[in-house]
């Protein structure tokens, strides 16, 4: 082999050496612990659970008995409300509603409100309303100690909430006396 051969062979030689060095995956004790190079692994704590076990002291759970609603607005209420045929109404079909006479049935609250939405604080699941303050009225009944709420638009036409919403604060809000 001739000396420019040889040196060029040398050349070569040396240059794949210095670029598989410089290629090569680096090890931890290469890098003096390369601890900060590699993330350390993981280890994953397997939590069973538990087989229910039953006990001698093992009793059904009772949920209790729903009790009135306190947080239903209430307060004196102007006889002019009671003499207004939508109230009368509300009145017919609270009575229905729990199979009583009208006589039974108290009104206890009226207020002048602003609703959230078109629901009138009264969602239904599945149904869509418009996204806009309503005016409108809540009145509260009760029967035998337990309330009612029934909700409307400016329409008056009063209609039963199983689940009431509270109105929009600082809306019309207040007990009403016309």
């Amino acid at each position: 082999m001739s000396r420019p051969t040889r040196t060029g062979y040398l050349i070569a030689v040396a240059s794949v050496s210095v670029l598989l060095t410089a290629c090569g995956a680096e090890t931890g004790t290469e890098t003096g612990g390369g601890a900060a190079d590699s993330p350390a692994p993981i280890e994953a704590e397997i939590i069973t659970p538990e087989r229910p076990t039953m006990t001698d002291d093992a009793r059904p759970t009772s949920i209790p008995a729903p009790t009135p609603d306190d947080s239903l607005p209430s307060g004196p209420v102007d006889a002019s409300v009671l003499e207004r045929e939508e109230v009368k109404a509300a009145i017919t079909a609270e009575a229905e509603r729990r199979q009583v006479s009208e006589d039974e049935v108290e009104v206890i609250g009226f207020a002048d409100v602003t609703w959230t939405d078109g629901s009138l604080g009264c969602p239904q699941p599945g149904m869509h309303y418009t996204q806009a303050l309503v005016p409108g009225y809540q009145l509260i009944l009760q029967v035998g100690g337990e309330r009612a709420s029934y909700h409307s638009g400016k329409d008056k036409l009063f209609r039963y909430c199983a689940n009431p919403m509270t109105p929009a604060p600082g809306g019309a809000g207040g007990t009403s006396t016309s």
